[in-house]
């Protein structure tokens, strides 16, 4: 009586009956192709080069597109931030920057140089900034000459005042306080670490950065009055509104005013004063 093949044997002559029918077609393939006549098979060539000619071409036309936008994402990931006051022009703020009127087009895809406009936030690239005040965790340095923007008053007048109105502030309070911290100054850092024009101490910046889930730069004028701004905005809601314990609680902190009173009356007055006089 005959043996039943085993399951190897019977798997080795299924596969060597698949290779042998893969053959056969493949061959009856190459058979097929040959009979095409020469002049048919050239013209299948010619097409394939031609389609492939089109799409090097649109590749070739998309890149320059492609690439600049890629530039400009990479730019934005890491600025510093320039808010265009009355005045600005691409060549005054380059200069003012130490860069190229190239590097902002590209940074912020501008294609017109002359078409800039007041509030418009434009990005300054961090390479050109030289450094940034705050670090990837959240910390803020002390004392960092080099992250520390510039800028002029007629510049810082107007953030303020555009600053206050998103805040819901009255403008002479933020403007008044901006003058009596820094004089609307951007580029100073006072003896005790206060930063520029509303002089945040850098554990301040950082308590409302980590209030806010944000990661805003007090070196950078933008920042600053931005965080400034978001500070007095916490008080006046403490305070509800009183100007004398709003302002007091800005110069001592809003604990000391809760606890121990208003005890900074010169500080208070100066302010007050200056709101009958800002403009």
């Amino acid at each position: 009586m005959a043996r039943p093949a085993s399951f190897p044997h019977v798997l080795e002559r299924h596969l060597s009956v698949l290779i042998a029918s893969i053959r056969a077609r493949l061959d009856l393939i190459r058979r097929y192709i040959l009979c095409v006549p020469r002049v048919l098979r050239l013209s299948m060539t010619k097409v394939l080069l031609l389609c492939f000619c089109c799409v090097m071409l649109a590749v070739s036309l998309l890149f320059p597109v492609l690439s600049s936008n890629l530039l400009a994402a990479s730019a934005r990931s890491s600025c510093g931030w320039h808010v265009v006051a009355n005045g600005d022009t691409l060549t005054r703020i380059a200069r003012q920057y130490h860069t190229a009127i190239a590097t902002l087009l590209t940074a912020n895809s501008i294609h017109n140089p002359n078409l800039i406009f007041v509030g418009q936030r434009l990005c300054i690239p961090h390479a050109v900034a030289h450094s940034r005040g705050v670090q990837a965790n959240g910390t803020i340095h002390w004392y960092d000459y080099k992250a520390l923007d510039w800028s002029n008053r007629r510049q810082v007048h107007d953030m303020l005042s555009d600053i206050a109105a998103r805040h819901h502030l009255p403008a002479r309070l933020v403007l008044a306080i901006a003058w009596q911290e820094s004089g609307w100054t951007q580029h100073v850092i006072a003896w005790d670490g206060g930063i520029g024009v509303m002089q945040l101490m850098p554990y301040t910046a950082m308590n409302i950065n980590m209030g806010m889930g944000q990661q805003l730069d007090p070196y950078q004028l933008w920042d600053n009055v931005n965080l400034g701004a978001t500070y007095l905005a916490w008080l006046w809601q403490e305070f509800h509104g009183n100007l004398s314990e709003v302002i007091s609680g800005y110069n001592e902190g809003g604990w000391a005013v809760q606890h121990r009173g208003i005890f900074n009356w010169q500080y208070v007055n100066n302010v007050l004063a200056l709101m009958q006089t800002v403009q």
